[in-house]
């Protein structure tokens, strides 16, 4: 190959393949969480035929508000809606950490994900981290993908998190961002930005070859 040759990305849609059919299970700790982190990569799997689920932990504040915005963006990426903390504002840590595994367990054996996708280790929110950390023990139940995304902030905070799989989300960055604009009470009535995040995009893009990226680390995953 010429050292000049044009560089030649995967095959498209590959990983939207492997969940075509099945069920993908995001979870986030609250409303806008898994849209600002792989609300493209949600968005892709929907289109490609697969299943996803957007399981989001509690709303702390502004229950009905939250709930109408958290419908919207699921929506909008093609997403089914379930809350696990129902019925007005609750806080992860009104609740025991088996508490919570117990939860997520109930979630895995509903649903029989093919690939689960939650915060990482590395967030500085710590209701992210009681997320992230209850996820863990429910790969005892089946076997499934498991994988992190990116630590979500409002603001650019610096973050050690190293993606080691990176999902082509230029056809739908649109929708991603849509389905953050559709929470409106925390962006737009906040006054807080949304171009970071396509920002995020952009860059992680630049490390693949593609003009949008979102990536995630792996924590588990089966290649045949």
């Amino acid at each position: 190959m010429s050292a000049h040759a044009p560089l030649v990305g995967p095959a498209a849609g590959s990983l939207s393949s492997r969940y075509a059919g099945k069920t993908v299970l995001a979870v986030g700790a609250h409303p806008d969480d898994i849209e600002i982190g792989i609300g493209g990569m949600l968005a892709r799997f929907a289109r490609a035929g697969a299943r996803t689920v957007m399981a989001i932990v509690s709303i702390p504040t502004e229950f009905e508000t939250r709930l109408s915005e958290a419908r919207r963006g699921a929506q909008i990426l093609g997403a089914e809606l379930r809350l696990m903390m129902d019925g007005g504002c609750r806080r992860i840590e009104d609740v025991k950490s088996y508490e919570l595994v117990a939860m997520l367990d109930q979630l895995v054996r509903e649903f029989q994900p093919a690939a689960l996708i939650t915060h990482g280790n590395t967030d500085f929110h710590r209701d992210h981290l009681l997320v992230h950390h209850a996820c863990l023990p429910t790969q005892r139940l089946r076997f499934f993908d498991f994988f992190c995304f990116h630590p979500t902030q409002c603001r650019p905070v610096p973050i050690p998190f190293h993606p080691r799989v990176y999902v082509d989300v230029t056809d739908t960055i649109d929708a991603k961002m849509d389905a953050i604009m559709a929470h409106a009470s925390q962006f737009g009535g906040r006054s807080l930005p949304t171009d970071i995040f396509r920002d995020v995009a952009r860059v992680q893009g630049r490390m693949v070859g593609v003009e949008y990226a979102e990536g995630v680390d792996v924590m588990r995953m089966l290649v045949a």
